[in-house]
């Protein structure tokens, strides 16, 4: 790395564009602290920032801190056994490469400890907040075409992992040059003009035939669809001619089946209705009504039929004997006299003696029905 403005040679490891259109940023990591520059397309350092607060050292006490903080080292807590976990850490952090989690095992309070890279991301959210701070003011107004990982960033675990979350792409060297971002001259071609009409559309295309579709350059059989030739949905439609002799007498037999059956079943329901009347008189009507069925039976069949082609005559006068009935006075109802009341007798004195056993008492009827008599001796 050099101070000041200058070209730096580890930067022929990564593939800038000639002509970025946005900022290019590359940084360091060491015990210096971080430093962190803008180059241009020939890998010139066109402005520069340094942080001597983050050097290696506060990235083991942050680890270690993390790993008190999610319960993986709680007696930690205790400052001597915390001092025990730093250098713990360091290892772990220097050991961790490209895997997902590292161990170290300690001689004191602290025998065992696991550490993943995800643990080194969250402990060291500070530190990379300050470098994004830093990202912004070198790149101003454009936007980070890349972030180029230089010396040292290999001791810092996590911190590609934290810029690419940040919506950042990071490189390490030998990576190549995002293409969705700046520095990629291709034409995306999403803005080119459409042509207005295809090449081929079946539905479009005219032939010969009478129709305006064609079906034969699109290779559709319209008989799969129900179409004719032209596109057209295919009903079913009558015959011209008519029903030839044995159609019409199929149909005639059918006709003959369907008002034979149709009548049996009219005449049964006539008889059930006849069947359900008569059971219905006879239980409402009793005796005298089936006595006067049987008199009303037998008269009609004393009579003789007589057959006569003139009609009934309705009488129109009245009987002089039902007038003279009808004129008659009214008779009004008398409700009949109530019962004599019973005779009141003086009771004697009783003498102490027992009656005659042969003596009969005498009763009264009692005008008040469902009561019993009145005992008149």
């Amino acid at each position: 790395m050099t101070s000041g403005h200058g070209t730096l040679g580890w930067l022929a490891d990564f593939p800038i564009p000639p002509a970025p259109t946005g900022a290019v940023l590359a940084i360091t990591f060491g015990d210096d602290g971080v430093w962190m520059g803008r180059v241009d397309g020939t890998r010139r350092v066109i402005g520069e920032l340094r942080e001597a607060r983050i050097v290696p050292a506060v990235l083991d006490v942050r680890i270690a801190g993390e790993l008190v903080e999610n319960g993986k080292v709680p007696e930690a807590e205790d400052p001597e056994v915390f001092a025990e976990l730093i250098p713990l850490a360091a290892h772990t952090r220097t050991t961790i490469g490209d895997r997902d989690s590292a161990l170290a095992m300690g001689r004191g309070a602290v025998s065992f400890v696991s550490v993943t890279r995800v643990d080194m991301v969250e402990a060291t959210v500070p530190e990379v907040n300050r470098l994004h701070g830093m990202l912004i003011e070198l790149a101003g107004s454009q936007p980070v075409d890349a972030i180029l990982l230089g010396p040292g960033t290999d001791g810092w675990p996590g911190l590609w992992e934290a810029f690419t979350e940040r919506g950042f792409s990071a490189l390490l060297p030998g990576d190549p040059f995002p293409a969705t971002f700046g520095g990629d001259d291709r034409e995306t071609g999403l803005l080119d003009r459409v042509d207005e009409t295809p090449a081929t559309l079946a539905w479009t295309e005219q032939s010969d035939e009478s129709g305006p579709m064609s079906f034969t350059a699109s290779g559709i059989d319209p008989a799969d669809y129900e179409l004719d030739d032209n596109g057209d949905v295919q009903y079913e439609t009558a015959p011209v001619d008519g029903p030839s002799d044995e159609e019409r007498e199929l149909q005639a037999r059918r006709r003959r089946r369907w008002t034979a059956a149709a009548a049996v079943v009219v005449l049964l329901g006539l008889a059930g209705a006849g069947t359900a009347v008569a059971m219905n008189v006879h239980e409402h009507g009793g005796p005298t009504m089936a006595a006067l069925d049987s008199e009303s039976a037998s008269d009609t069949a004393q009579k003789p039929s007589t057959t006569s082609s003139e009609p009934e005559r309705i009488p129109t006068t009245a009987d002089p004997t039902e007038m003279a009935a009808a004129r008659s006075t009214m008779l009004a109802y008398t409700t009949p006299p109530p019962p004599p009341p019973p005779k009141k007798t003086t009771k004697k004195p009783s003498t102490g003696r027992t009656p005659d056993p042969g003596h009969k008492r005498r009763t009264v009827p009692n005008p008040i029905p469902g009561l019993p008599p009145i005992v008149v001796n």
